[in-house]
Order: structure tokens, then sequence, then C-alpha cells
């Protein structure tokens, strides 16, 4: 009885594991999830030798504003996403996968930009 248990205890958290989280409603929230489920941080946050491909984004909701003097955060963070060869960091290969932004509906294209324009 005490193996039937443990299998059974196994299965519910492997079932949980793999259903994954309900969208969020906030679009910060919603927006956080979409750069977890996109695989963003394989690029943009250090892997286990400190490296990055991309740009790190820590504070690209600030360091935005300050890329191109005449486009405002927001713009800047969107067309990134919709046209990622539009602006490359210096010190940055143009590797941004396309079509991200084609894939996302509207919505969740919002949440994704208001996330990064939160990481301040």
């Amino acid at each position: 009885m005490g193996r039937l248990a443990l299998v059974c205890i196994a299965l519910a958290v492997l079932i949980v594991a793999c259903v994954g989280e309900a969208p969020a409603t906030d679009p910060v929230s919603r927006g956080r999830q979409l750069y977890r489920s996109l695989g963003c941080a394989n690029c943009h946050e250090p892997n286990l030798f400190g490296q990055r491909n991309g740009p790190p984004l820590d504070h690209i909701g600030t360091v935005a504003a300050t890329r191109v003097p005449t486009v405002r955060a927001e713009e800047y963070i969107r067309q990134s996403i919709l046209d990622p060869g539009a602006y490359v960091v210096p010190g940055y290969q143009d590797s941004m996968p396309r079509g991200i932004g084609r894939d996302l509906s509207p919505t969740d294209l919002d949440a994704l930009v208001e996330y990064l324009l939160s990481l301040k």
C-alpha cells in the first residue's frame, strides 16, 4: 500500500509540473510568463559560464529610452521584438529569432512590452 501511495504522489507531482501555470491576467505578470515560455532568458540572461548571446535586459525599461534619441522606450522595445534587426546593440550579433512578434497575439505582445518596460 505504501508503494501505491508513493506512485500516486509522484504521478500527481508530474501532472502538475506538466500542466503549467494558467495565463496571468495583469500585463506585467503575463509578459513575465511569455518571457519565460518563449525562452528569452536563454540568450538575455547569463548561462552557467556567465556568458550571454543577447544583450542584458535587466534594466531595459530604463536603457531603452537612451538607445535611439528620437525613439521612446516602449517603441524601441516593441520594434526590437517585431523587427529584431532594427536596433542591434553594439557588441552583440543580430541573432534574435525572427517571427516572435508575429506569433504573439496583440494582447500578448503588449504584455511582453509592458513586462520589459517594468525592468528598471
